[in-house]
């Protein structure tokens, strides 16, 4: 009896994330339906990914609390997720208190229609060192998200980077191109670092 209930649940999760609703005055369908669920399930699914990938993947504690010890069930929101595009030639990672020269581009998890939603970006098209100018900024000035990843990174590096949302813009969002809950989704190059050592 039990299974068939643990079943039906699963049916009926199963069903609920095929199910969009609509705009009651339009009729369009909503891309955000269901948006906390579908971002957590993403998040779930890039750090299986990762720890299956230690080779092609980092996954990198936020800076702000030490790991639990022994943790045999981490929480994945805890984590960014970092899928190494290109290794760079650098020898140190920038400090909270230093500034950095970064190329990057970010998006949301791709809507129902698998449209990816880009809500900022330094260049366009594919990213061509040779024009693209990076974009200056303060490590500690940015996301928590960032602020971990880039004290992790040297001059060079690429990363693919996958921020869940307590650790980029929580449950309130930022204006009206991330709602809250959005696991923000990077492609970073760090330029330079800017030392204020």
């Amino acid at each position: 009896m039990k299974k068939n209930i643990f079943w039906i649940f699963g049916l009926l999760m199963a069903v609920s994330f095929t199910i969009v609703s609509c705009d009651e005055t339009t009729g369009i369908p909503d891309p955000y339906t269901d948006w906390e669920l579908r971002n957590q399930a993403y998040i779930d699914s890039i750090a299986k990914v990762a720890k299956a990938n230690p080779d092609q993947w980092r996954t990198i504690h936020t800076f702000k609390f030490d790991p639990p010890l022994n943790d045999l069930n981490p929480d994945v929101n805890d984590y960014v997720y970092c899928r190494i595009l290109e290794n760079g030639t650098g020898t140190v990672n920038p400090l909270f208190t230093d500034s950095v020269a970064t190329h990057y581009r970010g998006q949301l998890i791709p809507l129902y229609n698998g449209e990816k939603v880009v809500f900022d970006q330094s260049f366009q098209g594919e990213l061509n060192t040779n024009v693209a100018e990076p974009v200056v900024f303060a490590v500690n000035g940015v996301v928590e998200g960032w602020q971990t990843v880039l004290q992790e990174m040297v001059e060079g590096d690429r990363w693919e980077i996958y921020i869940p949302y307590r650790m980029g813009y929580g449950s309130y969002g930022s204006g009206s191109s991330i709602p809250g809950y959005s696991t923000l989704i990077f492609d970073m190059q760090l330029v330079k670092i800017y030392t204020n050592r």
